[in-house]
């Protein structure tokens, strides 16, 4: 039920504010619209307000704004002289705004969760320092060591994590420049390109500040609060979040003093971590330890928080763009791409974890969205703004057979990759879950 209740609330929200974007342009340059439409026919509710009809309809995947006389498939000898309100009679540039509108919309949505997420829960800080290396991980075997910092991948300067990555999944060779804890450079070399599952054993350095406490756990218990800064447990000076979560792991059970600094004084909190069983990649269960602390983040002001609402956004949406790029080339695998099913999976474990967890999946879904109408594709708002600044640099409209040629081609393509993220989806539920189902 929560899957539910969480798929179509992402859906229905962002479907909102696309519709609405392609409707205040409307409004704004003068054009009626004549429904307002989330969900696709066949309509279930509906209510009119002055010329504009506004409902609700059956199929939750989409939604539309009906324009007075935007129907690009009427027969030539029916078509009339536009009038004052008529989507026709506008210029090019009002057109392609007011179909640019609904990604923008959805772009503006992700920089206005993100500011809110980053304004009251602070940022979560990564740089291209490695945190930790899986034992017998492909890393581990380069002699990559938990310290270490990535400077370039393939001679160009990365300054996020997930850039430094990328390329070992879309390159058949990748080079790595790493700068050690003594300040000395070395090279590492990849000499294959790496499947979509496979796991090349590093994660990023995070701060061991404490974000949330979970309730009855022993951090709860001991007295540890949401903002202290793990320094030191049984005197052995903590370096990050994944040093001090493996030293916790390798502790069940066992009676541990832990310094936090708390306004700007040290707290030494006795506790002994909950015991637990966990499967490890050869099937058998280990025993590991638990205290139940999540990461926590930065506080920043208001205007670093939009800054980094900004920049988060931007960094999305590009890599978003270089994907489909990827894909069309085939440096990606079609493989990764996800439908309905997937996005259900992950706002129902999303929300599971928290409103966070769930705005952050939201945002991040509103910029493929929104990403995604953009590109220059039959069908898509991008493939009608193609169509638009094509017509206006050869100075010649598309026939109507050839709208209609497009239209029909774009259509069942767009048919096949449901059917095909679908059959995605369904393969690999239990990877999706395994993925962000959380500890």
């Amino acid at each position: 039920m929560i899957t539910l209740i969480a798929f179509v609330f992402v859906l229905s929200l962002l479907v909102l504010v696309h519709e609405l974007g392609h409707f205040t342009v409307a409004k704004m340059s003068g054009i009626g619209v004549e429904r307002f439409s989330i969900g696709l026919p066949p309509k279930l509710v509906g209510i009119k307000i002055g010329e504009t009809e506004y409902c609700i309809s059956a199929i939750p995947f989409g939604g539309y704004v009906k324009l007075i006389g935007q129907d690009d498939f009427t027969p030539e000898e029916e078509v009339t002289e536009p009038g004052p309100r008529d989507y026709r009679g506008k210029s090019t540039l009002v057109k392609m705004t007011l179909l640019a509108a609904g990604s923008f919309m959805n772009l503006l949505t992700a920089v206005v969760i993100f500011f809110f997420l980053f304004a009251l829960t602070g940022i979560p800080l990564s740089s291209t320092k490695i945190g930790s290396v899986e034992p017998g991980s492909i890393a581990a075997q380069l002699g990559l060591k938990s310290g270490d910092t990535i400077v370039e991948t393939n001679g160009k300067k990365v300054k996020k994590f997930e850039d430094s990555l990328l390329p070992l999944y879309t390159d058949s060779k990748t080079v790595l420049t790493v700068k050690n804890a003594r300040g000395e450079e070395l090279q590492v070399t990849v000499n294959k390109k790496l499947k979509q599952d496979e796991d090349f054993g590093i994660m990023p350095f995070y701060s061991a500040i404490v974000g949330k406490v979970i309730k009855g756990m022993p951090a709860e218990k001991a007295g540890i609060l949401s903002g202290d800064i793990i320094a030191s447990i049984d005197t052995i000076k903590v370096n990050g979040w994944s040093h001090m979560s493996e030293i916790i792991r390798n502790s069940p059970g066992k009676h541990l003093i832990i310094t936090v600094q708390r306004d700007g004084n040290e707290v030494n909190i006795p506790l002994t971590p909950d015991t637990a069983d966990e499967n490890g990649p050869d099937g058998k269960k280990t025993l590991i330890g638990k205290i139940g602390v999540q990461i926590g983040n930065e506080r920043v002001g208001i205007a670093e928080s939009f800054k980094q609402a900004f920049s988060r956004t931007v960094y999305f949406s590009s890599q978003t763009f270089g994907f489909f790029g990827k894909l069309i080339t085939g440096q990606m695998s079609a493989k990764l791409l996800g439908g309905p099913i997937m996005i259900a999976q992950l706002a129902g474990e999303s929300a599971k974890i928290g409103i966070v967890s769930l705005m952050s999946f939201t945002a991040f879904i509103s910029i493929n969205l929104g990403v995604l109408n953009l590109l220059p594709f039959p069908v898509l708002d991008g493939g009608h703004i193609f169509i638009l600044l094509t017509e206006t640099v050869t100075r010649r409209k598309f026939s109507l057979k050839a709208k209609m040629a497009l239209q029909q081609a774009g259509t069942l393509v767009l048919l096949f990759l449901m059917l095909y993220v679908t059959f995605n989806d369904v393969m690999r539920i239990d990877t999706i879950t395994r993925m962000f189902g959380g500890k």
